[in-house]
Protein backbone atom coordinates (compact mmCIF):
# COMPACT_ATOMS: atom_id res chain seq x y z
CA UNK A 1 0.00 0.00 0.00
CA UNK A 2 2.74 1.74 0.60
CA UNK A 3 4.28 1.99 -2.52
CA UNK A 4 0.94 2.66 -4.54
CA UNK A 5 0.36 5.58 -2.29
CA UNK A 6 3.48 7.06 -3.42
CA UNK A 7 3.22 6.36 -6.58
CA UNK A 8 -0.89 5.93 -7.38
CA UNK A 9 -0.56 6.67 -11.22
CA UNK A 10 -1.00 3.71 -12.57
CA UNK A 11 -3.80 2.86 -10.20
CA UNK A 12 -5.22 6.15 -10.47
CA UNK A 13 -5.32 5.10 -14.67
CA UNK A 14 -6.83 2.09 -13.89
CA UNK A 15 -9.73 3.28 -11.90
CA UNK A 16 -10.40 5.91 -14.30
CA UNK A 17 -10.52 3.15 -17.59
CA UNK A 18 -13.03 1.11 -15.03
CA UNK A 19 -15.30 3.62 -14.84
CA UNK A 20 -15.70 4.68 -18.56
CA UNK A 21 -17.18 1.32 -19.04
CA UNK A 22 -20.71 2.23 -20.15
CA UNK A 23 -23.95 -0.50 -18.99
CA UNK A 24 -24.49 -1.01 -23.12
CA UNK A 25 -20.86 -2.42 -23.29
CA UNK A 26 -20.74 -4.11 -20.01
CA UNK A 27 -23.87 -6.10 -21.29
CA UNK A 28 -22.40 -6.92 -24.69
CA UNK A 29 -19.57 -9.29 -23.07
CA UNK A 30 -19.83 -12.65 -22.30
CA UNK A 31 -20.12 -13.97 -19.02
CA UNK A 32 -16.59 -14.68 -18.15
CA UNK A 33 -15.50 -11.15 -19.64
CA UNK A 34 -17.87 -9.71 -16.85
CA UNK A 35 -16.42 -12.06 -14.21
CA UNK A 36 -13.20 -11.15 -15.17
CA UNK A 37 -13.91 -7.48 -15.38
CA UNK A 38 -15.67 -7.05 -11.79
CA UNK A 39 -12.87 -9.35 -9.60
CA UNK A 40 -10.60 -6.91 -11.02
CA UNK A 41 -12.63 -3.91 -10.37
CA UNK A 42 -13.59 -5.32 -6.60
CA UNK A 43 -9.43 -5.26 -5.76
CA UNK A 44 -8.41 -2.24 -7.01
CA UNK A 45 -10.86 -0.58 -5.32
CA UNK A 46 -9.95 -2.65 -2.47
CA UNK A 47 -7.09 -0.81 -2.58
CA UNK A 48 -8.33 2.53 -3.01
CA UNK A 49 -10.41 1.95 -0.27
CA UNK A 50 -7.56 1.42 1.86
CA UNK A 51 -5.56 4.03 0.71
CA UNK A 52 -8.38 6.44 1.71
CA UNK A 53 -6.64 6.44 5.13
CA UNK A 54 -3.38 4.43 4.91
CA UNK A 55 -1.02 4.18 7.09
CA UNK A 56 -3.31 5.53 9.67
CA UNK A 57 -5.32 2.17 9.93
CA UNK A 58 -4.73 -1.47 11.19
CA UNK A 59 -7.62 -3.21 9.73
CA UNK A 60 -10.05 -2.65 6.96
CA UNK A 61 -12.70 -2.78 9.11
CA UNK A 62 -11.66 0.76 10.75
CA UNK A 63 -13.25 2.46 7.50
CA UNK A 64 -17.03 3.05 7.03
CA UNK A 65 -19.68 3.43 9.97
CA UNK A 66 -20.63 1.77 13.10
CA UNK A 67 -23.25 0.27 11.18
CA UNK A 68 -22.36 0.44 7.98
CA UNK A 69 -19.06 -1.35 7.26
CA UNK A 70 -16.52 -0.39 4.83
CA UNK A 71 -18.38 -2.36 2.30
CA UNK A 72 -20.71 -0.35 2.35
CA UNK A 73 -19.23 2.90 1.22
CA UNK A 74 -19.76 4.47 -1.89
CA UNK A 75 -17.23 5.50 -3.48
CA UNK A 76 -16.92 4.79 -7.04
CA UNK A 77 -19.08 4.78 -9.98
CA UNK A 78 -19.59 1.65 -11.87
CA UNK A 79 -21.66 0.88 -15.01
CA UNK A 80 -23.02 4.58 -14.24
CA UNK A 81 -23.88 3.93 -10.80
CA UNK A 82 -22.51 5.53 -7.59
CA UNK A 83 -21.98 2.10 -5.56
CA UNK A 84 -19.75 0.23 -2.35
CA UNK A 85 -17.91 -2.83 -3.29
CA UNK A 86 -20.86 -4.93 -1.68
CA UNK A 87 -22.38 -4.40 -4.64
CA UNK A 88 -20.23 -5.66 -7.09
CA UNK A 89 -19.82 -9.03 -4.58
CA UNK A 90 -23.45 -9.74 -3.42
CA UNK A 91 -25.30 -7.73 -6.18
CA UNK A 92 -23.75 -8.41 -9.18
CA UNK A 93 -21.25 -11.37 -8.90
CA UNK A 94 -22.88 -13.82 -6.15
CA UNK A 95 -26.45 -12.58 -7.31
CA UNK A 96 -25.87 -13.17 -11.88
CA UNK A 97 -23.25 -15.77 -11.72
CA UNK A 98 -23.16 -19.65 -10.06
CA UNK A 99 -19.05 -19.30 -9.39
CA UNK A 100 -17.72 -20.05 -6.07
CA UNK A 101 -14.33 -20.06 -6.69
CA UNK A 102 -15.21 -15.99 -6.91
CA UNK A 103 -14.38 -15.98 -3.38
CA UNK A 104 -10.37 -17.23 -3.55
CA UNK A 105 -9.98 -14.40 -6.29
CA UNK A 106 -11.81 -11.47 -4.33
CA UNK A 107 -9.93 -9.52 -1.87
CA UNK A 108 -10.68 -7.82 1.09
CA UNK A 109 -7.59 -6.75 2.50
CA UNK A 110 -6.81 -8.51 5.15
CA UNK A 111 -4.03 -11.53 6.48
CA UNK A 112 -7.17 -14.02 6.15
CA UNK A 113 -8.29 -13.45 3.03
CA UNK A 114 -6.87 -15.17 0.01
CA UNK A 115 -3.55 -13.83 -1.51
CA UNK A 116 -3.73 -10.73 -4.20
CA UNK A 117 -3.21 -12.67 -7.69
CA UNK A 118 0.37 -11.19 -9.49
CA UNK A 119 -1.60 -11.08 -11.97
CA UNK A 120 -5.10 -9.84 -13.35
CA UNK A 121 -8.32 -12.19 -14.35
CA UNK A 122 -8.91 -12.44 -18.25
CA UNK A 123 -11.90 -14.10 -19.87
CA UNK A 124 -9.68 -16.41 -21.73
CA UNK A 125 -7.99 -17.61 -18.78
CA UNK A 126 -10.49 -17.61 -16.24
CA UNK A 127 -10.96 -21.03 -15.81
CA UNK A 128 -7.54 -22.29 -15.10
CA UNK A 129 -7.27 -18.64 -12.69
CA UNK A 130 -10.04 -19.45 -10.66
CA UNK A 131 -9.01 -23.00 -10.32
CA UNK A 132 -5.49 -21.67 -9.58
CA UNK A 133 -6.49 -19.59 -6.95
CA UNK A 134 -8.46 -22.16 -5.07
CA UNK A 135 -5.89 -24.38 -5.56
CA UNK A 136 -3.88 -21.79 -3.95
CA UNK A 137 -5.52 -20.36 -0.91
CA UNK A 138 -6.45 -24.33 0.35
CA UNK A 139 -3.16 -25.08 0.41
CA UNK A 140 -2.24 -22.80 2.79
CA UNK A 141 -1.86 -24.59 6.07
CA UNK A 142 -2.06 -21.16 7.74
CA UNK A 143 -5.76 -21.06 6.51
CA UNK A 144 -7.33 -24.59 5.50
CA UNK A 145 -5.93 -28.10 6.63
CA UNK A 146 -7.08 -31.63 7.63
CA UNK A 147 -6.06 -33.11 10.61
CA UNK A 148 -5.39 -37.00 10.13
CA UNK A 149 -5.08 -37.79 13.97
CA UNK A 150 -8.51 -35.97 14.51
CA UNK A 151 -9.81 -36.69 11.34
CA UNK A 152 -11.07 -33.21 10.76
CA UNK A 153 -11.25 -30.72 8.21
CA UNK A 154 -10.13 -27.23 9.31
CA UNK A 155 -11.08 -24.71 7.01
CA UNK A 156 -11.40 -20.70 6.78
CA UNK A 157 -14.43 -18.79 7.66
CA UNK A 158 -14.86 -18.21 4.08
CA UNK A 159 -16.54 -21.69 3.72
CA UNK A 160 -18.91 -20.76 6.54
CA UNK A 161 -20.41 -17.65 5.79
CA UNK A 162 -20.58 -18.89 2.08
CA UNK A 163 -21.70 -22.34 2.29
CA UNK A 164 -24.33 -22.40 0.18
CA UNK A 165 -22.37 -20.59 -2.85
CA UNK A 166 -20.47 -24.19 -2.43
CA UNK A 167 -23.11 -26.60 -2.14
CA UNK A 168 -25.01 -24.96 -4.75
CA UNK A 169 -22.23 -26.51 -7.41
CA UNK A 170 -20.76 -29.04 -5.48
CA UNK A 171 -23.55 -30.38 -3.12
CA UNK A 172 -21.38 -29.79 -0.33
CA UNK A 173 -18.65 -27.71 0.84
CA UNK A 174 -16.44 -30.94 1.59
CA UNK A 175 -16.99 -31.95 -1.92
CA UNK A 176 -16.17 -28.59 -3.21
CA UNK A 177 -12.57 -28.13 -0.83
CA UNK A 178 -11.64 -31.88 -1.42
CA UNK A 179 -10.37 -31.59 -5.30
CA UNK A 180 -8.41 -28.56 -4.25
CA UNK A 181 -7.13 -29.72 -0.79
CA UNK A 182 -5.22 -32.58 -1.75
CA UNK A 183 -4.54 -34.52 -5.33
CA UNK A 184 -4.36 -37.93 -2.96
CA UNK A 185 -7.57 -40.07 -3.58
CA UNK A 186 -7.47 -41.80 -1.13
CA UNK A 187 -7.05 -39.02 1.53
CA UNK A 188 -9.97 -37.19 -0.61
CA UNK A 189 -12.04 -40.31 0.21
CA UNK A 190 -11.33 -39.65 3.76
CA UNK A 191 -12.20 -36.20 4.03
CA UNK A 192 -15.54 -36.86 2.76
CA UNK A 193 -16.40 -39.76 4.80
CA UNK A 194 -19.45 -38.79 7.29
CA UNK A 195 -16.64 -39.19 10.08
CA UNK A 196 -14.74 -36.13 9.18
CA UNK A 197 -15.70 -33.53 11.13
CA UNK A 198 -15.30 -29.67 10.01
CA UNK A 199 -14.08 -27.19 12.10
CA UNK A 200 -13.86 -23.60 11.19
CA UNK A 201 -10.66 -21.11 11.95
CA UNK A 202 -11.12 -17.34 13.29
CA UNK A 203 -10.57 -15.22 10.88
CA UNK A 204 -7.84 -12.35 10.54
CA UNK A 205 -8.90 -9.03 9.89
CA UNK A 206 -5.27 -7.42 10.21
CA UNK A 207 -3.99 -5.29 7.28
CA UNK A 208 -2.38 -8.05 4.78
CA UNK A 209 0.58 -5.35 4.29
CA UNK A 210 3.93 -6.49 2.78
CA UNK A 211 6.64 -7.00 5.17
Amino acid sequence: YGEVKKNPGLLNEYLKELESVDRQTYDSWNENQKIAFLINAYNALTIELILTKYPDLESIKDLGGFFSGPWKIKFFNLLGEKTHLDHIEHGILRKQFTEPRIHFALVCASIGCPALQTHAFTADKLDAQLSDAAKQFLRDKDRNYYDTSSKTLALSSIFKWFDEDFEKTDGSVKAFVVPYLTDNKALQKEILSSSTKIKYLDYDWSLNQAD
